[in-house]
């Protein structure tokens, strides 16, 4: 991505597979630590009893459904694509909220700030 920020996870349907009614689909970009937590949460709130699969399993290489029913392709594709790019937007937005110790990113760049001006007196004699 032009902002240096690695492609965000997706499912890679063009390597998907249905073995004796288990799909496995993929996960191609960066799947960073945390982002499966996220996902699976997604799933927890998104998933309803009565649909057309089974349990789904998640990963950082791949989603795995249990039960695949002919005729659910569609609803379950959207469901698992929305699992995804809400686990990307949730994941996004706690990243941009928080600067690796802790700040937000106005808080880090004042920091910054003050911190070249200690590097600026260090530089003087004493």
């Amino acid at each position: 991505m032009a902002d240096g920020r690695e492609q965000e996870a997706a499912l890679d349907w063009g390597s998907a597979s249905v073995d004796e009614g288990q799909l496995t689909v993929p996960l191609i970009g960066d799947v960073p630590n945390g982002w499966t937590k996220r996902a699976k949460s997604v799933v927890d709130r998104l998933d309803r009893s009565g649909s057309s699969w089974g349990a789904i399993h998640v990963n950082k290489k791949q989603l795995r459904v249990d039960a695949v029913s002919a005729g659910s392709e569609h609803d379950l594709h959207h469901f698992l694509e929305s699992v995804v790019l809400q686990a990307n937007a949730a994941f996004r937005e706690e990243q941009d909220d928080v600067a690796e110790d802790g700040r937000s990113e106005q808080d880090q760049q004042m920091t910054d700030a003050f911190r070249a001006l200690a590097t600026d007196r260090a530089d003087q004699p004493g």
